[in-house]
């Protein structure tokens, strides 16, 4: 008999160290990322039960950098708790963290989601108990759950560098690098002050092609930098280019001396013929130099 009550006191002792409350978002990820352009609303978190537990469960986000512990500490912030008759009855349910609630350090600058410059990550942590004791007649072992992580990305990206911008027919090529963690480059076309135009583009897609100029005009480009958080770079240091027309094979054939009438036999040799050689190999030059 003695064998038999030690034997089930392991086992429950062995249940309430593997029991977890478990904390996701709602897609079942563990991290929620965001920045100072997305910080306002609220993020759906899913809870789950997976044993028996005696009490209720607890909930608090931790101040930036903070572990979770088996309570709130000084400058955490508490959230409402799921009841124990909650927990027994569903296994499973829903709550919503609203992202102004987390505590954000304050500064001499002010403080609160948005004005943070830097990186931080945040604790959604919870707590509950679980019976103990011979015949789990107790209620008194604190058992933490499987938390989450609230990411705040407050560095924007390093300034882009237009490293070359070339004039195409009604359209300019810029070539743009792309700093460590952009996601998205974004090219501000202007005309004598006043911006004509914005193209964004994701990285790795190449240069940045630019319709709907004017030729003999001549632009100013400036780029900037996204990251996933929408924080943006400061601008690149500013480039020109001037669209140029370009014209096709048979413009640049009459332009050389050739005729628009005649048919192949009119390039027969001499002069004419010479003509033709030289358009067409300007004309592809100026195809490859401009597309």
């Amino acid at each position: 008999m003695r064998n038999l009550l030690l034997l089930t006191a392991v086992l429950l002792s062995s249940a309430a160290s593997a029991q977890a409350v478990q904390l996701r978002l709602s897609t079942g990820q563990e991290t929620r990322s965001f920045g100072p352009k997305t910080c306002t609303g609220v993020v759906a978190v899913t809870w789950t039960r997976t044993g028996t537990v005696c009490d209720q469960l607890s909930l608090w986000l931790t101040q930036p950098g903070k572990d979770c512990g088996d309570s709130p500490a000084t400058g955490d912030v508490s959230l409402d708790a799921i009841s124990r008759d909650t927990l027994l009855a569903q296994g499973t349910g829903n709550f919503q963290v609203d992202l102004s609630q987390l505590p954000f350090p304050i500064t001499d600058g002010g403080g609160g989601c948005g004005s943070l410059a830097q990186d931080a990550t945040f604790r959604l942590c919870g707590a509950t108990k679980s019976p103990s004791g011979l015949y789990g007649e107790t209620c008194n072992t604190v058992l933490r759950a499987s938390g989450m992580k609230f990411v705040y990305d407050g560095t924007p990206p390093a300034a882009p560098v237009i490293e070359d911008a070339q004039g195409l027919d009604e359209a300019l090529l810029a070539d743009v690098s792309e700093p460590t963690g952009a996601t998205v480059i974004e090219l501000h076309v202007s005309r004598d002050g006043t911006e004509v135009t914005t193209v964004r583009q994701d990285v790795g897609r190449g240069a940045i092609r630019v319709e709907g100029l004017e030729n003999e005009a001549t632009y100013q480009l400036v780029a900037y930098a996204f990251d996933q958080a929408e924080n943006q770079s400061a601008a690149s240091e500013a480039k020109e280019a001037t669209p140029t027309k370009t014209n096709g094979f048979m413009e640049e054939y009459v332009n050389a001396g050739g005729k628009e009438t005649g048919g192949c036999g009119a390039a027969g040799g001499g002069v004419v013929g010479s003509a033709v050689l030289a358009a067409l190999g300007f004309w592809l030059s100026s195809r490859r130099n401009r597309s």
